[in-house]
């Protein structure tokens, strides 16, 4: 009698377990098979072209914010984003904070016009060069969103001292930069300017002392935004130069706030913080998540130095709702907060259930940090599926894995945000599908070998003559690695 009712209630019990945890699951594992589009032809050892689905193949990849002038639609320009940015603050109270100054946006407004009048002052301008760590010192994002914004200036930023060695073709005599790096400038420079500085600085702006906010911005979206420099940032990195143009901004942009699922979406009510450590993509990073940041007319905009939060407490204390930042520092936070044998017990339990695509946050382990995305730029080594489902339990946050290249504003891959699967192979990094802006495809050195280099082109791909571009605009994106069934990227460590 017990073996029978043993035999007959174990397998019910099996059964609706399973079935509950696949009811519970907020995507179809089928939708997860099919994360990209696919072109339908292929050339002789390449793979097909891949992109997002959300932009199939027969339409264009996203190029813009979608701006409506009249019955037109129109991509946008950096200075709509300041212009949707300053429209909101009434509605948001936007602020931001850069290191230890916390602004609003109409203050941000008035020293970003106070910047410009410094440059009027020194006479036609075409470019002003920026050198210096935008962790260390975030202010120096005044002057990039000045040239951005406000002016139309092209900005030339130098990722290293040995970068001043760079010939640019057309003289450059104004630099921005910190106290910390000022000893680095060359002497070829004529106008060295800082904030809150004293000499060897040739100018100094002023901004610690009571600012009034301001709204006045001499910008119609109707009819200026055909007149905007058309290339206002350079990127200089080991001796070599990027242009980047208003359309690979513009893209990046909305490729990554439009993609969200509209539960997740960028809104008023969230708090964005931005960290990464010092990497090479670090820097543009910086520029674009802040433009992520403004044109969703956030609730804060913190800026901050890793070595601010050390532990999940001092995470939590800036209350965010969206994270950036790189694998370092999340591994970091993530692998050094100490658990309690308890709390072990049901992160461990919390593991288990998001690796079966139920997502839960009873395995946090700071109560107060209330995160909903964490997006996580990869570095070198890469952060597998399971590392990162372990740290989607220790947030009780959603991650979004991407991945930067020098020569292309915002991410060239990212991860499903309702991906759950934890990959067995544990020498393959799930690196995910390509962004909104971007196609991708490999060159596969045997016909049937499916592994092979990865090239990229699209929106959001800056140019430069060190880039090997063949006619059709393919350019090696310097990754190796296997397009699945699945239809995303997989690279080995």
């Amino acid at each position: 009698m017990w073996a029978i009712l043993v035999a007959v209630i174990v397998p019910l019990i099996y059964w609706g377990y399973h079935h509950i945890i696949r009811e519970l699951r907020e995507i179809d594992p089928v939708l997860l098979n099919h994360q990209s589009s696919i072109s339908e032809t292929r050339k002789p050892s390449e793979s097909a072209i891949y992109r997002s689905v959300d932009v199939p193949h027969g339409v264009s990849v996203t190029r813009g914010l979608n701006l409506s002038v009249g019955y037109k639609i129109r991509d946008g320009c950096l200075k709509d984003i300041w212009h949707l940015a300053l429209r909101s603050a009434g509605k948001s109270h936007t602020t931001i904070t850069l290191g230890k100054h916390r602004y609003t946006i109409g203050q941000v407004n008035t020293l970003l016009h106070q910047i410009k009048e410094t440059l009027d002052n020194l006479g036609n301008i075409e470019a002003v060069a920026l050198f210096g760590d935008l962790m260390e010192s975030p202010e120096l994002l005044l002057v990039v969103w000045t040239c951005f914004f406000i002016t139309d200036i092209r900005l030339i930023y130098y990722n290293s001292k040995e970068d001043f060695q760079f010939q640019l073709e057309d003289e450059v005599n104004v630099l921005f930069t910190s106290e910390r790096h000022v000893e680095d400038i060359p002497l070829s420079f004529k106008e060295i300017i800082g904030f809150n500085v004293k000499s060897p600085f040739t100018r100094s702006i002023d901004i610690d002392d009571v600012i009034e906010s301001s709204f006045e911005f001499n910008y119609n979206p109707q009819i200026d935004f055909e007149h905007v420099n058309n290339q206002p940032y350079s990127f200089i990195r080991n001796r070599q130069l990027i242009r980047f143009y208003q359309l690979n901004f513009l893209s990046a942009v909305a490729s990554k706030v439009m993609s969200i699922p509209s539960s997740l979406s960028w809104s008023t009510n969230d708090n964005l913080l931005i960290s990464y450590t010092k990497n090479s993509c670090s820097v543009n990073n910086i520029i674009f998540e802040t433009c992520c940041g403004l044109v969703s007319g956030l609730n804060k905009i913190d800026i901050i130095n890793s070595r601010e939060i050390p532990s999940m407490k001092s995470l939590a204390a800036h209350e965010p709702t969206i994270i950036c930042i790189d694998s370092h520092i999340l591994k970091q936070l993530c692998n050094t907060t100490r658990k309690s044998f308890m709390q072990s017990f049901i992160l461990q339990r919390s593991e288990y259930f998001n690796s079966l695509g139920y997502f839960n946050r009873f395995g946090r382990i700071e109560k107060s940090l209330n995160l909903k995305v964490a997006y996580v730029a990869q570095l070198t080594p890469m952060l597998s599926s399971f590392i990162s489902n372990f740290c989607k339990s220790v947030l009780g946050s959603r991650i979004i894995r991407e991945i930067y290249t020098d020569f292309a504003i915002g991410p060239i891959l990212k991860t499903n945000v309702y991906d759950y699967r934890v990959i067995r192979n544990k020498s393959l990094a799930l690196s995910g599908v390509p962004a909104n802006s971007v196609e991708l495809k490999t060159i596969n050195p045997k016909e049937g070998n499916s592994h092979g280099k990865l090239l990229i082109r699209g929106m959001s791909v800056g140019k430069s003559e060190s880039l090997q571009t063949d006619e059709e605009h393919w350019v090696d994106t310097g990754l190796e690695g296997t397009f699945a069934k699945d239809g995303c990227f997989y690279t080995t460590f």
